[in-house]
C-alpha cells in the first residue's frame, strides 16, 4: 500500500515540482493550500492538482493566521522592533497547521517547496543546506519544533532552481513559467507602512522627535514606520547621511547617527530553538539576516532559552526582533529573537 504525504500546495513552481517529485517516488499525494489571509484565487494551485491528478483542498486557518502571525508582526513595530514574519509563520502557523492537515489526513510526511535538506544523523532528523545555495531557505526554518522535523520532507533539496524551471517546462507543468514571489504574502504588494496604518489605531502610535547627539531634529511619524538600520525615508535634510541608531520606545524618540552604521561584536539572544542539546560553548557560524555571508561565533546557551552570539571579528549591527540562524557546517543548528546587541 501507497504510503500518503500531504503536499502544501501554492500552485507555484516550487510547490507544484515537489509534489511531481513525490507522485514520480511512488506516494499517494494529496495537495493542500492554506487560506491564511482571505486570498480567494487559488486557480494556480488548482491546476497543478489536477495536471498531476492528485486530491487537492483548501484549509482556512484565516482566524488563527491573523490572531499568531499578523498580531505578532504588528506588535513587533509597535514595541520599535523589526519582525521576521516568514521565520514566525514556520514555527508558530504553516507547520503547525500541515501537521493538523497530515494528522485529518492519515498522511504520514508534510511535503513543502524549500530549498532545504533533511538529513538524519544516528536517527535524529536535521535541517541542512540544500544543493542550491542561492535559493538556501534554511535561516526561515531555525524556529521549527525539533519534533516536526520527523515529519517533513523537503524534494527540492538536490535540485537547482534552473534545474526545477527546465524540467517543469518538459512534462508542461502549469506553474513553470510563473514568477517566484519575494514579498510578505499577506502584504499582497503593499508597503508594510501602509498596512500598519489600516490595522492599527491612531492611540497605538504618535508623532515624535527624531534625536541626533542630543539636538532634535524633526518629528517623525511614529514608532512602528521606522527600523534600525534605516536610511532612506526619514524625511530630514542633513549634510550627512543619517540612519536610524535606535528606537526609544519609552520616550517615543527616534535616536540617530551620522554616517554608516556600526559594528557590534555580538548578539544577545531570547526564544532560541536548538535541534540538539549541548552544554559547551560552540564555534558556529551564523546569519542575521536572509542571504547573509555567514560570520564566525562563539555560541554560549543559557537558561530560560536565551543565548549568547560573540562574533569571531566585529560585524554589521543585528536588528532587535529579527532572526539569527546559527550552523554547524552546513548543518543548521538552531536559531533565536535578537533581543540586544553589545
Amino acid at each position: 500500500m501507497k504510503k500518503t504525504v500531504l503536499v502544501a500546495l501554492s500552485g507555484g513552481i516550487d510547490s507544484s515540482f515537489a509534489a511531481y517529485v513525490m507522485l514520480k517516488a511512488g506516494y499517494n499525494v494529496i495537495g493542500v493550500t492554506l487560506d491564511l489571509y482571505g486570498k480567494n484565487d487559488f486557480i494556480n494551485a488548482e491546476k497543478a492538482a489536477k495536471f498531476l491528478g492528485i486530491k487537492w483542498y483548501v484549509a482556512d486557518y484565516k482566524k488563527e493566521f491573523r490572531h499568531s502571525v499578523i498580531s505578532y508582526f504588528i506588535k513587533t513595530y509597535v514595541d520599535g522592533k523589526t519582525p521576521n514574519p516568514c521565520a514566525y509563520c514556520n514555527k508558530y502557523a504553516k507547520f503547525p497547521f500541515l501537521y493538523n492537515e497530515m494528522l485529518k489526513n492519515n498522511a504520514s510526511l508534510i511535503v513543502t517547496g524549500h530549498y532545504a535538506q533533511m538529513t538524519s544523523i544516528n536517527g535524529e532528523k536535521f535541517i541542512n543546506v540544500p544543493k542550491d545555495k542561492k535559493k538556501d531557505q534554511t535561516y526561515y526554518l531555525a524556529l521549527l519544533d525539533k519534533d516536526l522535523l520527523q515529519y517533513i520532507e523537503f524534494p527540492l533539496s538536490n535540485y537547482l532552481k534552473e534545474e526545477i524551471r527546465d524540467m517543469a517546462r518538459d512534462i508542461n507543468l502549469p506553474a513553470a513559467k510563473i514568477k517566484d514571489s519575494q514579498e510578505i504574502c499577506f502584504l499582497q504588494g503593499k508597503d508594510y507602512r501602509a498596512f500598519l496604518v489600516e490595522m492599527l489605531k491612531k492611540e497605538k502610535y504618535r508623532s515624535g522627535n527624531f534625536v541626533l547627539n542630543g539636538n532634535v531634529m524633526g518629528e517623525h511619524r511614529g514608532v512602528p514606520f521606522y527600523t534600525i538600520g534605516q536610511r532612506k525615508g526619514l524625511g530630514l535634510k542633513y549634510h550627512k547621511a543619517l540612519y536610524v541608531a535606535h528606537i526609544d520606545v519609552q520616550h517615543n524618540n527616534i535616536i540617530l547617527k551620522e554616517d554608516e552604521p556600526s559594528l557590534c561584536r555580538g548578539v544577545r539572544l531570547y526564544d532560541c530553538n536548538f535541534f540538539y542539546e549541548s552544554t559547551k560553548i560552540e564555534d558556529v557560524s551564523v546569519m542575521l539576516r536572509y542571504r547573509m555571508k555567514k560570520a564566525k561565533a562563539k555560541l554560549e546557551r543559557l537558561p530560560f532559552s536565551k543565548a549568547h552570539l560573540l562574533f569571531d571579528k566585529p560585524e554589521i549591527l543585528g536588528t532587535p526582533g529579527q532572526i539569527a540562524a546559527i550552523y554547524k557546517e552546513d548543518k543548521l543548528v538552531g536559531g533565536g529573537f535578537i533581543g540586544g546587541i553589545f
